[in-house]
C-alpha cells in the first residue's frame, strides 16, 4: 500500500450535463513519481473527469481533494500557429515562464531535459510533429509542477515518435519526482513504465498494469527493435464494454 499523501484523491464522481450521465461512481488516487495511464474511447467522459481533476469543473456528486497549492502542469494534445507569426522555439519557452520570473535555470534544465539545444532558433513553424509535442512536454515542466496532466500526448506520432517520448517522459518522472496523468483513446497501446492503466467508459471498466510486448517476436517482426517503452494493455472484460456499456457500478482501482 502507497502511505505517501495524495496529489489528487477522487471518490465516487458522478456528473452530468442536463439528463445525461457522463461520469458515474468514478474513482482514482494520484501519488507523486507515479504514472497512470487514462484510456477510453471518444466520448467516454475523459475530457470531463481531467477538468473535474483539475478543478475546472465541479462534479456533480462525490468528493475531490488536491493537495493543497498543487502545481500543475498540462501539455495539450495540439496547438495551432499562424504561419507567418515570427516565433522561435526559445521564444516560444520562454513565454511559459511564469509572468513573476526570469528564471533562467529552470528554462536551462528543461532544455538540457528534452534535448532541445539545437533547435532554439529554428521557426516554430518549421519543427516536425514529434518535436513539437517535446515543445509542449517542455512548456509543462516550466513551473516545476508536482502533477503533470498529458493529453493524447502521442496523438499523431508515428511508433518511433511514440517510444522516444515514452523515453522522455519516464526520464522526467525520475528527474522530477512529479505525479503523471495520461489520457488516451488509444485502448491497447500504453507507455511500458506505467503503474495502472485505468479503462472509462463513464464509469471504470476494468484496471490494471500494462503487458510488455517489446520482446515478443511478432512485435518485433512487425516494428523491428528499438520500442522498449511500448507494451499492450489487457482488458480484464470483454473490450466491448469499452465501447458500448454505460454500467452504473465500478470497482474502486488498487493504490498503485
Amino acid at each position: 500500500m502507497n502511505t505517501r499523501s495524495p496529489l489528487i484523491d477522487a471518490n465516487h464522481i458522478c456528473h452530468q450535463f442536463g439528463q445525461k450521465t457522463v461520469l458515474q461512481d468514478v474513482s482514482l488516487t494520484l501519488h507523486p513519481n507515479e504514472i497512470i495511464t487514462l484510456i477510453g474511447p471518444n466520448g467516454a467522459g475523459k475530457s470531463t473527469l481531467l477538468k473535474i481533476l483539475l478543478g475546472l469543473l465541479k462534479p456533480t456528486s462525490g468528493s475531490l481533494h488536491r493537495k493543497p497549492g498543487l502545481r500543475l502542469g498540462y501539455m495539450p494534445q495540439k496547438i495551432q500557429v499562424d504561419a507567418s507569426l515570427p516565433l522561435t522555439v526559445k521564444r516560444f519557452l520562454q513565454l511559459g515562464l511564469p509572468n513573476d520570473t526570469n528564471d533562467t535555470i529552470q528554462l536551462d534544465k528543461v532544455i538540457n531535459d528534452l534535448s532541445l539545444s539545437t533547435l532554439l532558433d529554428h521557426p516554430l513553424q518549421q519543427v516536425s510533429g514529434g518535436e513539437m509535442q517535446r515543445l509542449l512536454l517542455a512548456r509543462s515542466l516550466l513551473r516545476s509542477p508536482e502533477l503533470l496532466v498529458l493529453d493524447e500526448p502521442v496523438q499523431g506520432v508515428d511508433l518511433q515518435g511514440q517510444t522516444e517520448l515514452y523515453q522522455y517522459i519516464e526520464t522526467i518522472r525520475k528527474t522530477y519526482g512529479c505525479g503523471i496523468l495520461m489520457v488516451s483513446h488509444d485502448l491497447h497501446i500504453v507507455m511500458k513504465n506505467t503503474h495502472q492503466v485505468l479503462c472509462l467508459n463513464q464509469h471504470i471498466c476494468c484496471s490494471g498494469h500494462p503487458h510488455t510486448v517489446s520482446e515478443n517476436p511478432a512485435f518485433k517482426a512487425l516494428f523491428g527493435d528499438g520500442f522498449e517503452e511500448v507494451a499492450v494493455y489487457e482488458h480484464h472484460h470483454d473490450t466491448t464494454a469499452c465501447q458500448h456499456s454505460h454500467g452504473t457500478d465500478s470497482t474502486r482501482p488498487p493504490t498503485p
